[in-house]
């Protein structure tokens, strides 16, 4: 077995019956810690590659940027994220909607196809303990049958410098990636800046990265499959996101039972030689020939390990295998995928079109807090506006305001105190202007309507606003 009993003590408890308990819990409720055994296989080298480019791709993102750009960053205090070289801000949530339901329906749709391969092959909690931690254990303790015999051993000088080697080693990656993690907020340029300088300048970052290193000690060193088991809701969504053709690693029944059997030795037997080989190299202890549980994580060890010992006793590979409930061809095209499907395509032509059709900057033109006008002499008039610019895009901006109809420079004039206004990325600044014009444009009721141009100089985009001059009613004679 893969498991290392709790030491006994004195119960008065009553204990439990296999069916009231976890497979990580003993007769009396108390925790078992899982160790499981090593396998090879194709699948197992295949999980490898993938588990080794997604570290990769969680710990460099950060340092990598798109028009000028961190890739993934996500500014709470500016409220400002950047998302591959599209800058979003607060007011774009829209667009964060449609990101989170793609997200949170292809996961649906994921698992509708091929039940829980999230689990086994992308989410951090298998990936971190199964590439890192577990290998750290595995190359300071040795193998699992060595772990399994030193963790029953009271503790002596060699238990105890293995085990503190080991708990050093997980400090350390913890702390990296807990560092990685923090850049995806802070931004990885000042993240570095704040590591050069004494944790007295920059607390409340000191003490988040601290508290995440220490978090992710705890969960991938100790507690582990207990998160999958307790406190992830995934694990229990899944009956309602599968059904009878969702793909999952099952146990062939058929062929294996019944399972091999010195007492009935002269019987017809399955394939299944009884060896307890897939639960022992089970992460959460499940044996998989009892059907679909909660605790299964599909990170098909269970596969590698039997076909090893299938090919072993000369007996067909696939005992344990991807396929469905109902054990033949899986049918694709059914109603629940047909609805996750569809659902993701009109989520994602949503943010597509909001995306393309969205405006890199936004603006608003109000007239100012004072006199609607003043008379000024040679019988000019004034009126006092405000421009509010807000720079939405990946680049900095610098804004031109003109008149529309070059008819009427000569009769009106914007007066303000730069020609070009630059605005850095997702900064929003208010510029004050005057327009300047002759009475001679007024209508009898005192007012003319003007048009104004707004233009982005460098991507050639232009706004146009109306605005409403007002003066004294000309005399009438």
């Amino acid at each position: 077995m893969a498991l290392v009993p709790p030491t006994q003590k004195n119960r008065r408890v009553k204990s439990l019956s296999a069916d009231e308990k976890l497979s990580t819990l003993d007769e009396y409720g108390s925790r078992l810690f899982v160790i499981p055994a090593e396998v090879k296989g194709r699948l197992r080298s295949l999980r490898d590659l993938v588990y080794w480019g997604l570290l990769a791709i969680f710990i460099i993102l950060p340092w990598t940027k798109i028009n000028g750009m961190q890739s993934v960053w996500i500014n709470v205090p500016e409220r400002r994220f950047a998302l591959f070289g599209i800058t979003f801000f607060a007011h774009d949530v829209p667009l964060i909607f449609f990101i989170l339901a793609i997200g949170v329906l292809g996961l649906a749709l994921v698992t509708a196809l091929w039940g829980r391969v999230w689990c086994g092959w992308a989410c951090p909690q298998t990936v971190f303990i199964d590439a890192v931690y577990r290998r750290i254990e595995i190359w300071v303790e040795g193998d699992y049958i060595t772990r399994r015999r030193r963790h029953q051993r009271p503790l002596d000088i060699e238990k105890f410098s293995r085990s503190s080697l080991k708990w050093l080693a997980y400090i350390v990656v913890s702390s990296v990636f807990a560092h990685s993690f923090v850049a995806y907020f802070t931004g990885a340029q000042p993240l570095l800046e704040m590591m050069k300088g004494s944790p007295e300048q920059n607390w409340t970052y000191f003490l988040l990265t601290s508290s995440m290193t220490l978090l992710l000690l705890f969960n991938f060193g100790w507690f582990r499959e207990q998160f999958c088991l307790i406190m992830c809701p995934y694990g229990r969504f899944q009956s309602v996101l599968m059904d009878e053709q969702s793909v999952t690693v099952l146990y062939d029944e058929k062929r294996g039972e019944p399972r091999k059997n010195k007492t009935i030795a002269n019987q017809k037997q399955g394939d299944c030689v009884s060896c307890n080989r897939c639960v022992q190299v089970c992460p959460t202890n499940i044996d998989i020939r009892n059907g679909v549980q909660m605790e299964c994580i599909a990170c098909t060890a269970c596969i590698d390990a039997c076909n090893e010992i299938m090919r072993k006793v000369n007996k067909p590979e696939g005992l344990i295998r991807y396929q469905n409930l109902k054990g033949f061809g899986t049918k694709y095209l059914r109603p629940r995928v047909l609805v996750y499907f569809t659902l993701i395509i009109i989520c994602s032509v949503g943010l597509a079109y909001n995306v393309i059709y969205r405006q890199p900057f936004a603006s608003a033109l109000l007239r100012a807090k004072d006199s609607p006008y003043q008379t000024l002499p040679d019988d000019k008039i004034s009126n006092h506006f405000k421009l509010h610019l807000h720079n939405q895009s990946s680049m900095p901006q610098q804004f031109e305001l003109q008149v529309e109809d070059p008819q009427l420079m000569d009769l009106i004039e914007i007066r303000q105190a730069e020609a070009i206004h630059h605005v850095q990325i997702g900064d929003q600044k208010e510029f004050h202007f005057f327009v300047i014009f002759s009475n001679r444009l007024l209508s009898s009721a005192g007012d003319y309507k003007l048009k104004v141009k707004l233009i982005e100089r460098i991507s050639q985009t232009s706004t146009i606003f109306d605005l409403d001059l007002l003066g004294p009613k000309p005399i009438s004679n």
